[in-house]
């Protein structure tokens, strides 16, 4: 039965991906500790991360080619912030080590459910307000600075890429169109996935032992998926790209809450 949970995580971890640029951790992390026993141990958020960082490698990737084939990456504007996100991803993965399991678990839930109804309440961020490829000012150094140290810690934390979060920063404060922030993000996340991931299996090596069958399923379907749905986002409005992943992450945020609070909610 866990090899369907897998499958389910890795699938909508692609979807995700592919339309908004999300990490796969913001869906496979919930699905896994909740709904896997061998992920209920005392590492086992930790060793969820760890398969969803190995699964954003070649999913964010495979993404990121497609959007650059439509021209959709803008990395004059998104340079400084992919420096700062990964210099600071090994000392997140450390600290989420440090942390423990219940601490990683709920934040991760938490922040689903918060990404999804971001994502309902507004769709889409507008046209644009800068030229792709327009130089960074003093105001968006500073801003990249910031965010990108700030991302770059959360990502070896929570063990999420930063997609999300990036895909923010680059609309709100950078001005790019909601399509090249996506394409933008994931081509970060290629690398701060690798870096993550890398780090996540060096200070905890069990987890090449214990989950190698897991996490190879897992990458071969969140890769699929993302292709897939990359081409769609490519191709579809933005607003009907925010509304379909707001809906998913809501439901599996709320949903998954739920499921690992129902001693609590339900007695």
């Amino acid at each position: 039965m866990e090899i369907i949970w897998y499958i389910i995580a890795a699938v909508g971890a692609g979807i995700g991906t592919g339309l908004a640029g999300l990490s796969a951790a913001t869906v496979m992390v919930p699905v896994l500790i909740v709904l896997c026993p061998s992920f209920q141990g005392e590492t086992g958020a930790y060793q969820a991360t760890a398969v969803a960082l190995a699964s954003d490698i070649l999913g964010s990737a495979v993404t990121s080619v497609t959007y650059a084939r439509n021209r959709n990456i803008d990395l004059r504007r998104g340079w400084l912030m992919m420096a700062c996100i990964l210099s600071m991803c090994t000392v997140g993965s450390y600290a989420a080590y440090l942390a423990g399991n219940v601490v990683l678990g709920t934040f991760t839930l938490v922040l689903t459910l918060c990404i999804g109804i971001r994502f309902l309440v507004k769709p889409s961020h507008g046209k644009a307000r800068a030229a792709r490829g327009e130089k960074l000012d003093i105001k968006a150094v500073l801003i990249s600075l910031f965010f990108g140290l700030t991302i770059g810690f959360g990502t070896g934390f929570v063990g999420t890429g930063g997609g999300m979060m990036m895909l923010v920063v680059f609309t709100v404060f950078l001005g790019m169109d909601v399509k090249t922030a996506v394409g933008t993000s994931t081509f970060i996340m290629t690398f701060t996935a690798l870096i993550a991931s890398v780090s996540h299996i060096l200070i905890h090596p069990g987890i090449i032992a214990e989950k190698w069958d897991v996490m190879l399923i897992c990458i071969a379907f969140a890769t699929a998926a993302s292709r897939l749905s990359a081409r769609f986002a490519n191709r579809a409005d933005e607003r009907t790209v925010g509304l379909v992943t707001g809906a998913v992450l809501t439901l599996l945020g709320a949903s998954m809450l739920i499921l690992n609070y129902r001693d609590v909610l339900f007695g």
